[in-house]
């Protein structure tokens, strides 16, 4: 595939996945790591993701940042920074094609339990829940760079209010993406191919990100919550199928 062409693709991935994060809370991650490794190698498309998504989640962060409930996340910190040593070891040795139906399945999985659990069970913020959703969320933010489902998931029963939700997750996401690139930048799995394809992701993920945040201010918690989890079944398949 001519190079242009895929740094078109990686523009209009990051855009599309920044709206979505924007919109609900998370999801750049959930459409990045479903499209990109479409066009480019699965390994090269989690460092992107999570780079670009570094940036993307500081910046709600910091916008949000009157509304963060740090006691919510102290404990689901703890154990994602842990765990997420075991996904990026996993990854280093996995092969694509099993990372890619871990993924899907695990996406899909999320999903029906969102849809027939989700509003029947309340989590309580509680120390054991609080790890629970971290460990997942690491291993997975560590193995595919895709640790919102979790957190999603942990926060939504959490909080009723869709600032002090989204918020909280952003935090969450910046405390942890910094120790998972660290992670990758001493492990050597950042090149300059990766570097390029990540620059040219900033430029989209600032069009959707403009765009979703206004989005966000129109939607009920309700609706969010349909929206992601629609999402979540449709990339689910997409992974498994391709």
């Amino acid at each position: 595939m001519d190079y242009l062409l895929i740094i078109l693709i990686v523009i209009l991935v990051a855009m599309l996945g920044s709206f979505v994060q924007a919109s609900s809370g998370f999801g750049y991650a959930v459409i990045c790591m479903a499209l990109l490794p479409l066009v480019i190698p699965f390994r090269s498309a989690v460092v992107v993701e999570i780079f670009t998504a570094f940036v993307l989640v500081l910046f709600v962060s910091i916008k949000l940042r009157k509304h963060i409930n740090f006691k919510l996340i102290i404990w689901p910190v703890v154990s994602a920074i842990v765990v997420s040593n075991l996904g990026i070891f996993t990854l280093m040795v996995s092969s694509e094609r099993i990372l890619r139906v871990a993924l899907g399945v695990s996406l899909i999985i999320l999903c029906i339990y969102f849809v027939f659990w989700g509003e029947k069970i309340r989590l309580k913020p509680t120390i054991l829940t609080g790890l629970a959703a971290g460990a997942i969320s690491g291993f997975f933010g560590g193995l595919l760079g895709i640790g919102g489902p979790p957190m999603a998931a942990y926060l939504l029963a959490a909080t009723d209010d869709k600032l002090e939700y989204n918020a909280t997750l952003q935090c969450f996401f910046v405390i942890t993406g910094i120790y998972i690139m660290g992670t990758h930048m001493f492990l050597g799995n950042v090149n300059l191919q990766e570097a390029r394809l990540g620059a040219a992701a900033l430029l989209g993920l600032g069009v959707g990100l403009f765009v979703g945040i206004k989005v966000f201010n129109r939607l009920s918690i309700s609706q969010i919550r349909k929206f992601v989890y629609v999402f979540m079944a449709i990339f689910g398949i997409v992974l498994i199928v391709t």
